[in-house]
C-alpha cells in the first residue's frame, strides 16, 4: 500500500512539474493565466542567437535583436549590427508600464544602437524589464524580458505596431513620428557611409545636418553628434576649424552632464563619452602639430577616467592604456621625458593587463629605451 501511494505521488509531482514546465514556456497556458494580449509575440533565445521582431523569425541576417555574450557568463541584449541596410534602434522604456507604452509613447524614447547588459546587480535586463525598439523597417516595437535562464536562454514578449500605410492621409498625421533622438542619427549613418567611401564633403554636409538635429534631442545626443563628427580623422586638415569647434563644443557641454544622464539618453555604450570627446580633441590638436594642446586634452582625458566611479572595467582600462600612450608620445615631443616615461610605463602595464600581445608593446619598449639612453 505505502508503496503504491509512494508511486502515485510521484507520478503527481512528475505532472505537476511537466505542465509547469510547459506553462513557463508558454506550450500550454494555465487557466488562471490571463490570455495574452492581441498581437503579443513571443521568443526563446538561446545565447548568441538573434530574432526579427517584424517575422518572429529566428537567426536570420534580417533580424532587429541580438542576444550576445560581452565574455563567459556575461550576456547582453542589444541591436544586430546588419551587415548592409539600415539596423533597429533599442531604448529603455525608464518608468513607463507596459501597458501604457503605444506607438505615440514609444515613438518619444531615446533610441540608439545599444547594447545592455544582463548580468550584475543592476543589470538593465532582468526580468520584468521593458524596451522600445524601432526595428530596421522602421516600426516600433515594446519589448518585455519575461525569463532569463540559468543557461542564459532569453524568453521574451513583444508587440510590434506596423506602420498604417494603407490608411487615409488625414490618419497618417496621427500616427507616431520618430523623436528627434532618432532622426539626427539618421543623418550621422550618412555621413559615416559617404565617409568610409572618402566623399568628404558629403559627410562634412550630413556631419552638420546631424549636429544641427542632435541640439534638438538634448545635450547628451548633440555632444554624442558633435563628438562623432569631430573624430573624422581624415577631415582634421579639410575642414580644421570646423572640427577644432565641434570637438571643443563636444567637450563643454558633456563635461557639464552627469554620467546617469549620458547612459541613461545614451544607454551603457556611451559610458565613455566624456573620455571620448577630450581624447579625440587631443588627437586633432595632435594632427595639427600643436602638442602641448594635444598633451592637455590627453592628460584630462586620463583624469576624467581615474574619477569614475569604481570598480576599474575593461573599457576603463583601454581608455586608460590609449590616453596614456598618446600622452606619453606628445610628452616626448614636448621634451617633457621623465613625465612621458611615466605616461609610457603606466600604459605598458595596462596593455600588459589587456593584451599582452599587443604591437604597441613594442613601440612603448622601443620609447621606453631611448627615454632610458638619453637620461644617461
Amino acid at each position: 500500500m505505502a508503496t503504491r501511494l509512494y508511486f502515485a505521488f510521484a507520478a503527481l509531482l512528475t505532472l505537476g512539474m511537466l505542465i509547469y514546465a510547459a506553462d513557463r514556456g508558454d506550450y500550454v497556458r494555465m487557466p488562471w493565466r490571463p490570455a495574452p494580449e492581441a498581437g503579443l509575440q513571443s521568443a526563446t533565445l538561446r545565447s548568441t542567437w538573434t530574432v526579427d521582431l517584424e517575422t518572429g523569425n529566428q537567426g536570420t541576417p534580417r533580424a532587429d535583436l541580438h542576444w550576445g555574450m560581452a565574455a563567459r557568463g556575461q550576456p547582453y541584449l542589444g541591436v544586430f549590427q546588419r551587415g548592409s541596410g539600415k539596423a533597429a534602434l533599442i531604448a529603455e522604456a525608464g518608468a513607463a508600464r507596459w501597458e501604457d507604452l503605444d506607438e505615440a509613447a514609444l515613438a518619444k524614447l531615446s533610441y540608439a544602437a545599444n547594447q545592455y547588459a544582463a548580468w550584475g546587480a543592476d543589470a538593465p535586463v532582468r526580468k520584468g524589464a521593458v524596451f522600445g525598439v524601432r526595428t530596421a523597417e522602421g516600426n516600433f516595437a515594446k519589448v518585455r524580458v519575461a525569463d532569463i535562464s540559468e543557461r542564459y536562454q532569453l524568453r521574451i514578449e513583444w508587440l510590434l505596431y506596423p506602420g498604417k500605410k494603407d490608411e487615409p492621409e488625414k490618419n497618417q498625421a496621427s500616427a507616431a513620428v520618430p523623436g528627434p533622438s532618432i532622426a539626427w542619427q539618421a543623418s550621422r549613418d550618412e555621413a559615416l557611409a559617404a565617409y568610409r567611401v572618402q566623399r568628404f564633403q558629403e559627410a562634412l554636409d550630413a556631419c552638420g545636418r546631424a549636429v544641427e538635429s542632435a541640439e534638438k534631442a538634448g545635450a547628451p545626443h548633440h555632444a554624442l553628434a558633435l563628438v562623432t563628427c569631430g573624430g573624422l580623422m581624415a577631415l582634421h586638415r579639410r575642414a580644421a576649424k570646423q572640427m577644432e569647434d565641434w570637438l571643443k563644443q563636444g567637450v563643454a557641454i558633456s563635461a557639464k552632464l552627469e554620467q546617469r544622464q549620458i547612459v541613461s539618453a545614451l544607454g551603457p555604450r556611451e559610458v565613455m563619452l566624456k573620455e571620448r570627446a577630450l581624447r579625440m580633441l587631443g588627437v586633432y590638436y595632435r594632427d595639427q602639430n600643436r602638442p602641448r594642446e594635444a598633451a592637455q586634452n590627453f592628460a584630462l582625458a586620463v583624469e576624467t577616467v581615474r574619477a569614475m566611479a569604481p570598480p576599474e572595467t575593461v573599457d576603463h582600462r583601454l581608455a586608460l592604456r590609449g590616453d596614456l600612450y598618446d600622452l606619453g608620445l606628445v610628452l616626448v615631443q614636448l621634451g617633457m621625458r621623465g613625465t612621458a616615461r611615466d605616461a609610457l610605463g603606466e600604459a605598458r602595464e595596462y596593455y600588459l593587463k589587456t593584451e599582452p600581445n599587443h604591437s604597441t608593446l613594442k613601440n612603448i619598449d622601443a620609447q621606453l629605451q631611448r627615454l632610458g639612453e638619453q637620461g644617461k
